[in-house]
Formats: structure tokens, C-alpha cells, sequence
């Protein structure tokens, strides 16, 4: 009976490993997406809509200033300042939080402000990784894995040696 349930526990631990990996190879895929609208967009739609402020086409961008890619002449502090203001700060959600009054005193709200990104410093870094082994035409199971698996990899590969 405890074999059965030890076999059981087992089963469920490896499902659940599988679940979290296969979540977190569609998470990477997603935020892949900056990489993906680079090699799919022309830098002068790309210059406009960062130019407006939008942080994924700043993410964008930077990659093409990074690499030189796209027809976009080589310019690492041009990328380097892109990618900052892709990852800066958008402005403030409010929370409204409700304190309750201990020993007969009254309660209070109060009002917390919780920065809003539309890129999130990970994501940068997980393009950014992508870029590099694609530039540097790296297969290793680390360079695959940073751009989402085989199948992505190959397809990136292929438009990046456009």
C-alpha cells in the first residue's frame, strides 16, 4: 500500500515538473516577442512607434542598434539607451489599503503606489540573450533554450540571417 502511494507521489511530482517546464517554455516564448516584431518589422515603423514612447518597439530597436541588424548600422550606446527607456518606469497603479484600529481607535486607509512597467528588466534580459547566441550562431542546449527551444530557435535563426 505505501509502494502504491510513494509511486503515486511520484507520478504527481513529475507531472507537475513537466506542467511548470512547459509553462515556463511558453512564458520565455512570449517574452520573446520584442525579438520577434525586430526581425519581422522595418526600423523606420520601428523608430516612429519608439519615438511615441512605446516600450516594446524601444526594445526592439535597441536589439537592431545591438547587433546591426535590419539594415540598422551598429550603435551599443544608442541600444544600451533604448533598452533603458524600454524598461523604465510607466507611472504608478494605486492600491488602497484598509488598516484596521486596534483597541477601540478607528481604522485608516491607506493609498500605496506600485510602479508600472510595460517591459519588465527580465524580459529584456531573455531577448538579449536570444540575440547574442543568434549572433554568434550558438546551438549550445543554454542558446536554444534561451530563445524558447529548437523550433523557435531555427525559425529565429532563419530570419535573422536575413
Amino acid at each position: 500500500m505505501s509502494n502504491g502511494i510513494a509511486r503515486t507521489a511520484v507520478l504527481v511530482l513529475a507531472v507537475a515538473a513537466l506542467g511548470a517546464c512547459a509553462s515556463s517554455q511558453q512564458a520565455r516564448l512570449a517574452s520573446l516577442g520584442p525579438l520577434q516584431t525586430a526581425l519581422t518589422t522595418s526600423p523606420e515603423e520601428l523608430r516612429a512607434r519608439a519615438d511615441r514612447n512605446d516600450a516594446s518597439a524601444q526594445l526592439s530597436l535597441s536589439l537592431l542598434y545591438e547587433y546591426g541588424q535590419g539594415g540598422v548600422e551598429r550603435d551599443p550606446i544608442e541600444a544600451y539607451r533604448l533598452r533603458k527607456a524600454a524598461t523604465a518606469s510607466r507611472g504608478s497603479t494605486p492600491i488602497t489599503t484598509y488598516i484596521a484600529g486596534l483597541n477601540g481607535k478607528p481604522g485608516r486607509v491607506s493609498m500605496i503606489f506600485v510602479p508600472r512597467y510595460d517591459v519588465a528588466a527580465f524580459q529584456a534580459t531573455i531577448n538579449l540573450a536570444c540575440s547574442q547566441a543568434l549572433a554568434q550562431d550558438d546551438r549550445s542546449p543554454e542558446a536554444v533554450g534561451a530563445c524558447g527551444g529548437e523550433e523557435n530557435y531555427a525559425e529565429l535563426a532563419a530570419r535573422w540571417r536575413r
